[in-house]
């Protein structure tokens, strides 16, 4: 008791503004050293007739958009229930967030629930996974007859716990009351003009949402989509529908860009969710009635909804400027050049630039022409782009390295950008001026087009350059040396010995490559992913879009598994960012990877489509990589 008080002495006159900071350092402290943890809880059994909880708790961590698996052999009766904790020992601090689920299985058996996934800091963080045996049914316990209050009036005895409305007689009269409804902005379009879809929960105000699951997003056939992000604090709105009025919650929404003309299918998902139902029980008294008003029942509900028609025209064929890339919407186009003037072998930047609202991710490369004292080489492409309720909206760059080879004075034609504006149902062309172009220095040893600047004198002196072909054997005789003791005899001595060196120099080498299996996989990075491009190539060659685009993913996610050492079976777009961005890959490369896979993964859904559009991805592959080889620092 004396050590506890000779310990607790030194606080003793402490202000108690500078012990609530200790305090607040030892928390913050605490709370730095533990470690996030997201893990699964339920019961190993259960019988099929009783109801459980499904847990996953979050330690030490704030997170968002929790995903469960899905649970197709179990009823959803109520959840996601969250709850939050605290604890405090030995100077180290826990926190906990746990989601909870009520469940209810649906027969026998053996059955297995997955890992569900959450997000923290931009990281997907996955549970355990879990097994749960579902035996026979029990004897459920039998209500008890409640004995009759006899200073109630009104009280006629009846039993305490009255059984619920069962979930059949709940979901069909809920049918018409909670339903998911998908509306689509536009009904008629032009090939690449943007529709949105957006998919509505709609309930009547007595009802309440407890939670809401979609196992799988919809598939678009025929369209380019892009999901909408919505605001995770969004609250229900009131709206009226069929002479009814209804709170309704936005749950997806989607912009669409149809890549070919006909009738077209806008498909929808199947959604669960589970509703809290108010519940009225048979009165044994008005006190009752008033006490048990907020009384609710959880039921279960999967709601599909009808899918849309969209009537997409293709453009119209009279006007169609030569060269037009298949931009649609509203845009605006500029050309710049780095300088006016220059020297031979030094690069310059032709820069074009096209801004607006529209189908900016689906325009094939721009060309343009250059003479031919010019070398010109595939485009940097910058993009600057956002998806929004309003469509896509930003810029594209491409950045054209040009190197002049021969001095004079040029002029680079203006460059024409056509795109359709389908408000207007036009074409609208727009061009950029011309440039005047002066180049001094020498003529450069490097052009690969000799032929052409060639001129007469240097044919000319082709003569001279010919000399007459000897046909006799001519004799070459040694004098005053032997072979013993000259520097061949030397080089022949001791070759054996360097060899064998060498030899062991080049086994130890290998050895060593061969332990060090994670840089054998860097180093390979490259080379394999040129491979794959290659293969891609021919597939683009023969227009075979799906082997096209399965090469070129292949080749991006075989790289960044080698490059970033991640197994197959753990790369994801989340831990690859995280890679990157810890390795000082710069933000706009990453975007541009997202981009190009989400393209790669649209691909496999998507029609047939112009073999434009496949050059450009193939373009976009090749600088994608070449990029990241520069800015990943190993």
């Amino acid at each position: 008791m004396k050590r506890n008080m000779q310990q607790i002495k030194p606080f003793v006159g402490m202000k108690p503004g500078f012990v609530l900071f200790l305090f607040y350092l030892l928390v913050s402290v605490g709370s730095v050293s533990a470690q996030a943890r997201f893990s699964a809880t339920a019961p190993k059994s259960v019988p099929v007739n009783q109801n459980f909880q499904l847990s996953y708790s979050l330690e030490n961590a704030n997170g968002s958009n929790l995903r469960p698996p899905t649970l197709n052999d179990f009823q959803i009766l109520q959840g996601p229930n969250t709850s939050q904790s605290m604890q405090f020992a030995n100077g180290t601090v826990s926190q906990s967030v746990t989601y909870s689920y009520i469940l209810r299985p649906k027969k026998e058996g053996t059955f297995k629930i997955g890992k569900g996934v959450i997000t923290v800091s931009g990281v997907n963080m996955e549970s355990n996974e879990l097994t749960i045996e579902v035996t026979k049914a029990v004897a459920q316990p039998q209500a008890q007859q409640r004995q009759r209050n006899p200073f109630d009036p009104f009280d006629q005895g009846q039993q305490d716990d009255e059984p619920q409305v069962s979930q059949g007689d709940l979901q069909k009269q809920l049918k018409n009351d909670v339903f998911l409804r998908l509306s689509i902005s536009k009904g008629s379009v032009y090939k690449g003009e943007m529709l949105t879809a957006t998919y509505k929960l709609y309930f009547p105000a007595s009802i309440g949402i407890a939670g809401y699951n979609i196992p799988k997003s919809p598939v678009f056939d025929g369209f380019w989509s892009q999901e909408v992000d919505l605001d995770p604090k969004r609250t229900a709105s009131v709206e009226n529908y069929n002479g009814k009025q209804y709170r309704c919650v936005e749950l997806l929404k989607y912009n669409l860009y149809p890549q070919r003309a006909g009738n077209l299918q806008v498909s929808t998902p199947e959604v669960s969710t589970v509703v809290q139902v108010p519940v009225h029980s048979r009165s044994r008294s008005i006190f009752d009635d008033f006490f048990n008003a907020g009384r609710a029942q959880q039921v279960s509900l999967t709601l599909k909804s009808e899918a849309a028609q969209v009537n997409v025209k293709d453009l119209p064929a009279a006007g169609k400027p030569d060269g037009f890339s298949g931009a649609v919407g509203k845009f605006n186009f500029e050309t710049t050049l780095s300088s006016k003037e220059g020297k031979t072998d030094n690069p310059l930047t032709y820069s074009i630039k096209i801004s607006g609202t529209g189908n900016l991710k689906l325009i094939d490369n721009p060309t343009f022409t250059m003479p031919p004292a010019f070398e010109v080489y595939d485009p940097k492409i910058k993009e600057n782009i956002s998806n929004g309720a309003g469509g896509s909206t930003g810029s594209k760059q491409y950045d054209y390295l040009i190197i002049p080879r021969q001095p004079g004075d040029y002029k680079i034609a203006g460059k024409s950008f056509s795109y359709f504006d389908p408000s207007a149902a036009k074409y609208i062309t727009m061009t950029s001026p011309e440039y005047a172009l002066k180049i001094t220095g020498e003529a450069s040893k490097n052009t690969n087009n000799g032929v052409a600047s060639m001129n007469k004198h240097d044919v000319a002196l082709l003569g001279q350059d010919i000399r007459y072909i000897k046909t006799a054997t001519p004799e070459f005789n040694k004098t005053g040396r032997t072979f013993f003791g000259s520097a061949g005899f030397a080089a022949m001595y001791s070759t054996p010995f360097l060899l064998f060196i060498g030899l062991v120099t080049l086994r130890r080498r290998n050895e060593n490559m061969a332990a060090d299996i994670v840089g054998t996989k860097r180093r390979k990075a490259l080379k394999l992913a040129k491979k794959r491009l290659q293969v891609a190539d021919k597939f683009l060659n023969s227009n075979d879009r799906k082997g096209f685009y399965d090469e070129v993913s292949k080749a991006i996610w075989g790289y960044l598994g080698n490059k970033l050492n991640i197994d197959m079976a753990e790369l994801s777009k989340d831990n690859v960012e995280e890679k990157l961005v810890a390795k000082g890959v710069n933000p706009e490369t990453v975007s541009k990877l997202k981009n190009i896979i989400n393209t790669c993964e649209m691909a496999l859904y998507a029609p047939v489509g112009e073999n434009g559009e496949m050059k450009n991805n193939y373009g976009n592959a090749l600088n994608l990589i070449a990029d990241l080889e520069d800015e990943i620092k190993i």
